[in-house]
């Protein structure tokens, strides 16, 4: 008697985690147990879902093609470690990843500055536009043009990404992975389905050419000081703003257009976080500049998840900025504005209950920066040497690697600034240098820059008036 073909059951996909893994998901949202149990961040279950692969075409046939994908691979695991650390965790050299020669440094200062106006009535200047884009030419795509993986490869390795991907060059579709796994996980307190900047920038990249170059130029800078590859991330800097200036006028535009141009300007502003650049003051003038033509964030508090998660970021990069534009601006935002900029720990509180307890602590040591620096800019005359070792011993109840502790860059710089004491100065200086060895933003070693310039000063500096000078965006 001939056998009984077993009946055909649809495998049902996991999470991308456990597909790696290869073991069975049990497909728990928004995280499945599997990835809690090993403490991974689950990339969840969503029709598209931006957990790129790291580019190696593993069928691909062509020569140097699995070459030119391993060394992108190399790339972008290299950017992580630019930093020295000796076995006390303390810092023997702190180098940029663009640190080679002055020739060879990119540098994006004074591109912003060339199109933007000073007048508040303006969201954009063209006096110097086109001379600028004449200068830096090539502002939309100008990508090293690496081998094409083959069709069949293409779909192997991105099969469970939008089809709108397939419409890409591989040099984009390479720096659009960059961002997703080594820019976006920096940007929020827990790398989870919730990150904003994988499943509502990069979406919105892929149909949107000012977003997508924004985006582009951020993955450009983070990758400047790998050698081999060259984004010439000037250029996609120069075309971003070009593009920006291309749609100042907000007031006739609908919701839609309105809405990518802020999320456009929020991701320009991790850019200057990650290039280190100087253009982070009329970068951020220009967000005012916009958000006062659509009539102020009212518009944005009810427009949709875009618009929400937009907002999220202006509130907290507002109170985060303001410090670094002036002691009065700082003054200003941190006790009138300090509330809102803890959304973004609100929002994530409300997804990730069981984490409450880090948050408090999170939440705590940013109010223990606001209070020491108003208490400075208000003129108290002594250092607060206490409650800077208060900061330390509470941020020593954080877990350490706990999720989040990436967003203590801010207050741990905020209160440095206000130590005279040499251990406490070596534990920020440790604390920050890790920061670097993670995430390889340009703005941590002006960051700290700056602070061994206050500590060498001596006495009793009046440190908040030093923070703007380097016009850095210090997050």
């Amino acid at each position: 008697m001939p056998r009984r073909k077993r009946s055909y059951i649809p495998k049902i996909k996991g999470c991308y985690e456990c597909s790696q893994r290869r073991i069975d998901c049990d497909r728990t949202e928004p995280s499945c147990r599997k990835c809690d149990s090993k403490s991974l961040s689950c990339s969840g279950f969503g029709p598209v879902k931006f957990r790129f692969r790291d580019g190696l075409c593993r069928g691909s046939k062509k020569p140097g093609e699995r070459r030119y994908w391993r060394m992108m691979a190399s790339a972008a695991a290299g950017v992580s470690a630019p930093c020295s650390i000796d076995s006390n965790n303390t810092t023997q050299a702190v180098q940029s990843p663009r640190d080679t020669t002055e020739d060879d440094e990119p540098s994006a200062s004074g591109i912003l500055t060339e199109y933007a106006s000073s007048s508040d009535t303006c969201f954009f200047s063209d006096d110097d536009a086109a001379a600028t884009v004449e200068q830096h030419q090539d502002g939309d795509l100008a990508l090293a043009s690496p081998p094409s993986p083959t069709e069949d490869v293409y779909r192997a390795e991105y099969a469970y990404l939008s089809p709108g991907l397939s419409l890409l060059d591989s040099s984009t579709r390479f720096l659009l992975s960059h961002f997703s796994e080594q820019i976006a996980p920096e940007m929020v307190v827990i790398d989870s389905t919730c990150n904003g900047f994988r499943h509502l920038v990069l979406p919105i990249a892929l149909t949107d050419d000012l977003v997508l170059s924004a985006v582009l130029a951020a993955s450009a800078f983070h990758l400047a000081g790998n050698k081999g590859y060259n984004a010439h991330p000037e250029s996609l800097y120069a075309g971003a703003i070009r593009k920006l200036q291309q749609r100042r006028e907000l007031t006739g535009c609908d919701v839609e257009t309105r809405q990518r141009v802020i999320l456009a300007i929020v991701v320009l502003l991790v850019v200057v976080m990650i290039n280190g650049c100087s253009d982070f003051p009329v970068m951020f003038r220009m967000l005012q500049s916009a958000l006062d033509a659509i009539g102020g964030e009212e518009e944005l508090v009810h427009g949709g998840e875009v618009a929400e998660f937009s907002l999220r970021q202006i509130r907290k990069m507002r109170v985060y900025a303001a410090p670094l534009l002036s002691p009065d601006a700082g003054l200003h935002a941190m006790t009138a504005q300090s509330a809102a900029s803890f959304d973004c720990l609100t929002y994530y509180m409300d997804r990730y209950p069981q984490h409450a307890e880090k948050f408090f602590i999170l939440a705590d040591l940013r109010r223990q920066a606001f209070s020491i620096y108003i208490d400075r800019v208000l003129g108290v005359p002594w250092v607060n040497e206490d409650r800077v070792e208060n900061f330390i011993e509470t941020f020593g109840t954080f877990p350490r690697d706990a999720p989040g502790e990436h967003i203590v860059t801010w207050s741990s710089f905020i209160v440095a600034s206000e130590t005279r004491n040499p251990d406490s100065q070596e534990f920020f200086r440790a604390f920050l240098t890790r920061q670097y060895t993670r995430n390889g933003f340009g703005n941590i070693p002006r960051a700290l820059d700056l602070l061994e310039a206050v500590w060498s000063s001596g006495g009793d500096v009046d440190w908040p008036a030093l923070l703007p000078e380097p016009k850095v965006f210090i997050m």
